[in-house]
């Protein structure tokens, strides 16, 4: 049993239960457990399981990381999680199950014998970060294992500021548009310079954000000269 975790917890349920106004008896019948139970983990008798904890967080409307703040520092993708709407917490699942069948399906090529690649035209470089010259022409080819979709043009991420959803050097298609909606996914020419960004559109100006909290999001406003070069193939 961790003791000093433990403490951190007991303190921060004493905290919000002297914050709600609320007896340890009423905190009890609410999340289901004796009060002796309760009394236990505030006297570091016993520790108390992560779905109690979660059961505590969502009685106080708060999440489990500020009732166990070791969570937040240990996990901090599962603390962001807890924070969202149950729709966006859907979407994230979603992604990150993506990912690793995506991974899983990276592993199992290399140990196979029978990769399927595919020769690709790449166009040049999208900056996933300071920005690149997109090239008129074909800038090189290279080999592609896995799905080629339906597409306009190819290019190579530069930069690991899009990822987890792009990494450095890999190959993205492009979809050859000139509107995009915000909140999509693009490549943008900005003063001759590609990036590879998420857009949102306003009267003033676009916002390019990178996926990679690392970094800043980058504005232009109408004095600069922007253009849409496509939407990436998701």
């Amino acid at each position: 049993m961790n003791k000093e975790r433990n403490k951190i917890i007991a303190n921060n349920i004493r905290k919000y239960l002297k914050q709600a106004n609320m007896t340890q008896k009423q905190l009890a019948e609410l999340i289901g457990i004796k009060q002796s139970t309760l009394s236990d983990y505030l006297n570091l008798r016993s520790n108390p399981s992560h779905g109690v904890i979660q059961k505590i967080a969502d009685a106080f409307d708060i999440v489990k990381s500020d009732i166990d703040t070791t969570y937040k520092e240990n996990n901090g993708i599962t603390s962001i999680y807890d924070k969202l709407t149950p729709p966006r917490q859907k979407r994230v699942l979603d992604f990150a199950t993506e990912q690793l069948d995506e991974q899983n399906n990276k592993v199992l090529h290399i140990n196979s014998n029978n990769i399927v690649s595919e020769e690709v035209a790449v166009y040049g470089y999208a900056s996933a970060g300071t920005g690149e010259t997109l090239i008129d022409g074909v800038e090189f080819t290279t080999q592609y294992n896995g799905h080629i979709p339906n597409h306009d043009f190819a290019l190579q991420v530069n930069g690991d500021s899009m990822e987890p959803m792009f990494e450095d050097k890999e190959i993205i298609f492009i979809d050859k548009t000139k509107q995009i909606n915000s909140g999509q996914i693009g490549i943008f020419v900005i003063d001759g310079e590609a990036y590879l960004k998420k857009v949102f559109i306003s009267d003033k100006g676009i916002r390019l954000v990178s996926l990679n909290s690392k970094y800043p999001d980058l504005f232009f406003d109408t004095n600069h000269d922007i253009k849409v070069a496509g939407k990436v193939i998701l």
